[in-house]
């Protein structure tokens, strides 16, 4: 936190549930949770009570960091929760096709638990925000297990195992089945900032999304930007294989498109990577000063951990910030 401090950083973003199957399972929580697998090295401390204490003690805003359907832990206490996906016309578990674990968003009783968790960080914990990731599908192609199946049919007439997922996500067969699945990872937005409203006011919720050019993933900010305070698109050009310009022309021109259609006001913090070149990451802060003057905010990723030297070599990076 005095690193994050020196280095002119305002808001630190902590992991309060594990988004990755690497070293451990996705799901096991930072935090002392009556509801998810807690870390075993946080046995005889709190890593986000900690967090909050020393990032308030030096003014720093705290956010609770805390991916959604990506979860492992969920999948294995409920094996019939997990991500479904249409391989030659029959369903199969997400995790055959990938080494990651998705849970099923559609699923009512898997929303509800993930929600449960941001509502004890919420309760518990004097967090400023929580910042939702993973809140999304993987491809167009799921889910569709017997759940889903069920709901598809009875409020769409769609059963998906008939459907032609080799077609373009916006084909028209595709369209109404997009649609759907769309509109349920608004509805899970919209109860997560309902609940978060109801035990205490005044927590921003903000979200990671990809960029809304990946419709396949059923993210479609014009349907929750109204439930966000702000919105962190991932602009990671060189990830996408883009040049910095698309960071405006496209990545941060489409999030403002999809906010003004909601009629929000919702704060827009374009997020870029560090591993992007130095004078790659300077071209792009050269054209989001050039169209976005009133940009007051950029945050930052990197794989692994942060070090007091990496965050001081990020923020070195704005020094042409406007």
């Amino acid at each position: 936190m005095d690193g994050a401090k020196s280095a002119g950083i305002t808001t630190v973003h902590v992991i309060a549930k594990h988004d990755e199957d690497d070293v451990l399972p996705s799901g096991t929580a930072f935090y002392a949770s009556s509801i998810a697998p807690v870390w075993s090295g946080a046995a005889s401390w709190d890593p986000l009570e900690a967090a909050v204490a020393e990032g308030h003690r030096r003014g720093l805003k705290i956010y609770a960091w805390v991916p959604q359907f990506h979860d492992q832990v969920a999948t294995t206490a409920h094996p019939e929760w997990e991500m479904q996906v249409a391989v030659d016309g029959k369903a199969v578990p997400f995790s055959d096709q990938s080494s990651s674990y998705f849970v099923n968003p559609i699923d009512p009783e898997v929303r509800a638990y993930e929600q449960s968790i941001i509502e004890e960080i919420v309760r518990n914990y004097n967090v400023d925000g929580v910042d939702l990731d993973w809140v999304r599908f993987d491809n167009t192609n799921m889910d569709v297990g017997p759940v889903s199946r069920a709901l598809a049919t009875s409020e769409a007439g769609i059963d998906p195992l008939t459907l032609d997922f080799t077609l373009a996500p916006d084909d028209p067969q595709l369209a109404d089945w997009q649609a759907w699945r769309t509109a349920k990872i608004a509805d899970h937005v919209h109860s997560v900032r309902a609940a978060i409203d109801a035990i205490r006011s005044g927590v921003h919720l903000a979200a990671f999304i990809l960029p809304q050019s990946f419709t396949e993933v059923g993210q479609d900010l014009a349907q929750f930007a109204d439930a966000l305070d702000e919105v962190e698109p991932m602009c990671y050009f060189r990830d996408w294989g883009f040049t910095p310009s698309w960071v405006v022309d496209e990545c941060m021109r489409d999030v403002a498109t999809k906010i003004a259609a909601a009629g929000a006001a919702t704060r827009i913090v374009p997020t870029l990577g560090t591993n992007e070149a130095a004078e790659d990451i300077a071209a792009a802060v050269d054209v989001l000063n050039a169209e976005y003057p009133a940009l007051t905010a950029i945050a930052w990723f990197t794989h692994g951990g942060w070090s007091n030297e990496g965050m001081a070599e990020a923020t070195a990076r704005l020094e042409g910030w406007r």
